[in-house]
């Protein structure tokens, strides 16, 4: 992928800062790479910079000068403790003595670490290739095609589980290929599917001595100006070796996930049997066969409208039912510019909200998330700051930006679907069900240690309460060990865990309560930082409801916590409340908002059951929270009744028995 003049500076800078911090923590927590390489820039050392700023590892420079001192500096930096890999651009093979830093690679204490070889192209010297490789690779082609590629996870084993035998599209517009040696042995770990061959494009070479892997210069792939499903597999491609490579080497080290979750969350249902196609009874059958639980994103608005028998079904099986917040009276944008509503009327709509979904709790005994999902569009960054405020835990959408912000093009960026840049509140991307989901993306998303979040609507089961069944046994087929949980419980289990080289761990926070979680055999204490820009000013932080001492640096929360072998801590961040906000009332006091709600309602529930119905909905696509829209909406009911009344009132006569 080709990246603009201000990424390439954004990404030489990540590497400059790297080294920098590096030097200034003594490396006292993070792993880091060694990277050998010439004085030009390169794809390859983005990549790299870009892989280690994804895992949390210090990328450590060296530029060759042939001189004894530069060696020795180079062998000295390989053997500090905290060092996992050597990485070494292939244009700066020349350059260096091999057996002198093999054999210092190999003499280092505390064992060997891997050595990395990046950005091998037809013009990296052959010869340079087979000695490094012991004769296993002897050069390096252009690949055939571009038409019809595919780039593909062989023998990747341990280091790219869940990925390995799956394949992810090419889109690249040049791609080489490594030339194996007579009698090589090679572990390829992926290669470029074309004209029926698998070419290898990243190899470990089976020799004595240090691990040594090979990979050819990253694709050339086209610009990217929004991060979709396709362009997020592509970018991934790009930097695959890389990304695999020091996860790999790194292990606990990196920054990860303790367990894999995943959730389904429907949009706009209340809680009646049926809503439109959404038969609940139905639906949970095949939650237990299929192992997958449902949140339902409710509309505060129906607050007051839950069938007993349906609020029961939730209550009884909270392992396969959930409850989170969807927007208050869900009016089409109603989270929108601030032109159009001002966040003052925005944080009146939130505190009404949450006002309606307590009253909801009341009546039916049903629990709910405080996690946000805005109906048609994420709102502004301002109104995410403000549920910060009013303690939610995150918002998941479509899209993880604000409407009123432009969607980072860098790959760190995009390889995570939560961010914290916005307000410092948790976002996150979510994905349409009814599209599914293909196995290389979800593969990929598991191999990255990122929630899954799949959504859809009623009209999703218009065929059955099986729809979702194909996508969850796809999810638990490639990580048998996904946790499918409500979208609470998997924002508070949503941070980042390294090993430290003191062998306690560090922790990156995204949600204001998490449940920190010690699974191993030994106690340890927790080192947490929370991104954190003071606004609203923090309260207190409280661990199992006990207050604990906190400090702010470099604009992030920081505080630790000791956790037993095998227990937990429930952490708690707290705000300040601000001023006193005028009060609100859960009253359903607007006519209009009423007409929306029924219309909405007699849409879903009643219009989508026929199939001209449906095919109407489709064709205009009526967006509700209009006051045009309502109309329409309204004038097409009244027109679809009156056919189904008229097909009802003929079937009748037709089937009536004749008198003489």
């Amino acid at each position: 992928m080709k990246q603009s003049g201000v990424g390439m500076r954004y990404l030489d800078i990540v590497i400059a800062v790297a080294s920098l911090q590096c030097v200034a923590l003594q490396c006292g927590v993070a792993a880091e790479v060694v990277l050998v390489r010439t004085a030009e820039s390169d794809p390859q050392t983005r990549q790299l910079a870009i892989a280690a700023q994804f895992y949390g590892l210090n990328l450590v420079e060296a530029v060759p000068s042939g001189s004894a001192n530069e060696d020795r500096a180079i062998l000295h930096a390989i053997g500090r403790e905290g060092t996992v890999a050597v990485a070494i651009a292939a244009n700066a093979l020349g350059a260096i003595d091999r057996k002198f830093l093999l054999g210092g690679i190999a003499a280092r204490r505390g064992g060997s670490v891997p050595v990395l070889i990046l950005g091998v192209t037809p013009r990296t010297d052959p010869a340079q290739l087979k000695a490094w490789s012991n004769g296993a690779v002897v050069g390096c082609v252009r690949a055939p095609g571009p038409e019809n590629r595919r780039y593909r996870f062989l023998r990747a084993g341990e280091m790219a589980q869940p990925l390995s035998g799956l394949e992810l599209p090419f889109t690249g517009t040049e791609a080489f290929r490594l030339v194996p040696g007579e009698n090589s042995e090679l572990k390829h770990i992926t290669a470029i599917r074309a004209e029926g061959q698998d070419l290898p494009v990243f190899v470990e070479v089976s020799r004595r001595g240090p691990q040594v892997f090979l990979a050819t210069a990253p694709p050339v792939m086209s610009t990217v100006s929004e991060w979709t499903v396709d362009s997020l597999m592509a970018a991934f491609v790009e930097v695959a070796p890389e990304m695999i490579s020091i996860r790999h080497f790194a292990g606990e080290r990196a920054w990860h996930s303790l367990h894999p979750y995943a959730n389904f969350t429907i949009d706009d249902p209340w809680l009646r049997e049926s809503y439109g196609h959404l038969r609940y009874k139905d639906l949970l059958a095949e939650m237990v066969r299929h192992n997958f639980h449902s949140t339902v994103a409710f509309i505060p608005w129906n607050y007051d409208r839950s069938e007993p028998e349906v609020a029961s079904l939730f209550r009884e099986n909270p392992d396969r039912f959930s409850v989170c917040i969807h927007g208050d009276n869900h009016d089409h944008k109603e989270f929108r510019d601030y032109r159009s509503k001002p966040l003052a009327n925005q944080m009146h709509s939130i505190r009404q909200a949450l006002l309606r979904m307590d009253q909801f709790r009341s009546r039916t005994g049903v629990s709910f998330d405080r996690v946000m999902v805005f109906p048609h569009s994420i709102a502004p960054e301002n109104t995410l700051a403000a549920l910060k405020a009013y303690d939610f835990l995150g918002t998941i959408n479509s899209s993880n930006v604000p409407m009123d912000r432009s969607t980072p093009s860098l790959l760190p960026f995009a390889l995570r679907p939560i961010t914290m840049s916005f307000g410092n509140f948790q976002s996150i991307r979510r994905y349409p069900a009814e599209v599914g989901a293909s196995d290389a993306f979800v593969a990929m998303n598991q191999f990255l240690d990122n929630p899954l979040f799949f959504y859809g609507h009623q009209d999703f089961f218009a065929n059955g309460a099986d729809a979702f069944n194909q996508v969850a046994d796809r999810v638990n087929r490639l990580q048998p060990n996904t946790r499918w949980r409500s979208t609470g419980e998997i924002l508070k289990h949503s941070y980042l865990i390294r090993l430290r080289e003191d062998r306690n761990y560090d922790v990156t926070a995204f949600s204001s309560e998490f449940s920190l979680d010690n699974n191993t055999a030994r106690s340890a204490q927790y080192f947490i930082e929370k991104p954190e820009n003071g606004v609203p000013s923090l309260s207190s932080v409280t661990v199992n409801g006990d207050r604990v001492d906190y400090s702010h640096r470099d604009g992030k929360l920081v505080f630790r916590v000791p956790v037993p072998h095998g227990e937990s801590r429930a952490v708690v961040i707290q705000y300040d409340a601000g001023p006193q906000a005028a009060a609100v009332s859960a009253a359903k006091d607007s006519p209009y908002i009423y007409v929306v709600r029924m219309a909405s309602d007699f849409r879903d529930i009643g219009m989508s059951r026929y199939a001209l119905g449906r095919r109407l909905i489709r064709l205009y696509s009526v967006e509700l929270g209009t006051p045009i829209g309502a109309l329409i909406l309204l004038l097409a009911l009244a027109g679809v009744g009156a056919v189904v009344a008229h097909r009802r009132k003929k079937q009748r006569l037709t089937a009536a028995p004749y008198v003489h």
